[in-house]
């Protein structure tokens, strides 16, 4: 059976007045202060909660605590006044009947004048079989996690492989020994695509390396001699990992395959797919790999047929990258949004302070990005509109795909594929700059 998360949805209000912005004033100003107002909506509060505390502590000043009774107050507001400018570590945790902490969760807040900043703040069970509650925190109504599609897309083009393709797509990225590496799809007449690498020295300028491809179809009468595709690549204890698509045709079943190699550019395949589709994962379309403790985390798309209707989102786990496992409870996550259209597709996550944040697409139209996020990486909630779309983009794409998302030197960045009017497709940069 899979857990259920709640979600509380909570707003801060800052109430700023003084100017003071020195954090270890010992006899703070009466005019420097703030307040703080939360309001908690009843409906998405776990079973068992009825109490939730705020404490804020700081150096040489009065520790401030305020409760929040569920059960008596119909409202679910509650108001911290008189805060001094400063930094202050907030504990929110969330309580049983009797005081038993079920929730918790703590960060600084760093209240200043005329500031506004964006706060997520999750609140994790502190005993397993808990669930966990995710608070989205929100100050003003500026927002500084604002992806931007970069000024200077497309970063690649069928131009910038010399054998000139119809199209390149689906770029994966890993940053490794101070340059960052890029094997991406090319597309030749018929769909027939193989795969190619590109180095950069920020990420940004790509230069193709070599003059043909690292990883080619297979020979005829093999489960991948039509075309292979770039699922997700890392590195382990000093090899590199290139999982792709493989299928025999555009109506047969899409499998993935694994190849091996010391440098990123001579490869050596296995002879069989790692995960093999079936009549229930007759398209099987990884697109990122997590690895979490001694456990991997595979996530890809998948359907009944190779329509794009009615995609959901699954995964498979393995200890070592190679026998994989289908997850008993997938989907783990299916269509369930206007903005989706009945269809999902293209998932990929990063893992961070014990969160696990998946970026998906709408598989129809292929029009927009989604956010879900997990802390077990099976069970996700969603944000629920969508974070960025075509119309955001500087070339006006009709269609968006194939995103891949990472943190790399700091910086968040989605590589995704763009489509132009004229049809083609190109590889681009969506990002959040290191502020």
């Amino acid at each position: 059976m899979k857990k259920t998360l709640a979600v509380f949805y909570l707003s801060l209000f800052l109430l700023l007045g003084g100017c003071a912005k020195n954090n270890n004033v010992t006899n703070p100003l009466s005019k420097s202060t703030g307040g703080i107002s939360f309001k908690i909506d009843h409906t998405t509060v776990p079973s068992g909660v009825f109490v939730i505390t705020a404490t804020l502590t700081r150096a040489n000043f009065t520790t401030i605590t305020k409760n929040l009774n569920l059960l008596s107050d119909s409202t679910g507001d509650v108001t911290i006044p008189a805060i001094q400018v400063g930094t202050w570590h907030l504990k929110l945790d969330a309580k049983d009947s009797i005081g038993t902490i079920l929730y918790t969760g703590e960060t600084d807040v760093n209240v200043q004048e005329n500031i506004v900043v964006q706060l997520n703040l999750t609140l994790n069970p502190v005993s397993s079989g808990k669930g966990s509650i995710y608070i989205f925190v929100t100050w003003g109504t500026a927002n500084f996690d604002q992806w931007i599609d970069f000024g200077g897309n497309p970063i690649l083009t069928r131009t910038n492989n010399p054998s000139l393709p119809g199209h390149v797509s689906s770029g994966k990225v890993l940053y490794d020994n101070g340059i960052y590496k890029m094997w991406y799809e090319a597309i030749y007449n018929g769909g027939v695509a193989s795969i190619w690498y590109a180095e950069s020295q920020n990420g940004i300028s790509w230069n193709t390396i070599g003059s043909v491809p690292v990883l080619s179809k297979g020979a005829a009468g093999s489960w991948d001699d039509y075309s292979v595709i770039p699922a997700a690549v890392m590195k382990v204890n000093n090899q590199y990992r290139l999982y792709y698509w493989g299928y025999r045709g555009f109506t047969d079943m899409v499998h993935v395959g694994l190849a091996l190699s010391m440098d990123g550019i001579n490869w050596v395949k296995n002879s069989s797919p790692v995960i093999t589709a079936n009549s229930q994962y007759y398209v099987v379309g990884l697109t990122d790999i997590v690895k979490k403790d001694s456990t991997y985390l595979a996530y890809f798309f998948y359907n009944t047929s190779r329509s794009s209707d009615n995609n959901k989102i699954g995964m498979a786990t393995s200890y070592d990258g190679i026998t994989w496992t289908m997850y008993s409870g997938n989907p783990v996550l299916s269509a369930s949004i206007n903005w989706e259209g009945g269809s999902i597709s293209y998932p990929t996550l990063i893992y961070e302070n014990n969160l696990f944040k998946m970026v998906y697409s709408n598989a129809i139209t292929e029009n927009k990005f989604g956010m879900a996020v997990s802390t077990d990486g099976f069970n996700f909630i969603k944000q629920s509109a969508p974070f960025f779309s075509n119309t955001g983009t500087v070339k006006n794409y009709n269609q968006i795909a194939y995103p891949y998302y990472r943190k790399l030197n700091n910086e968040y960045r989605i590589y995704y594929t763009g489509q132009a009017a004229s049809g083609e497709l190109s590889i681009n940069l969506l990002r959040i700059p290191n502020m």
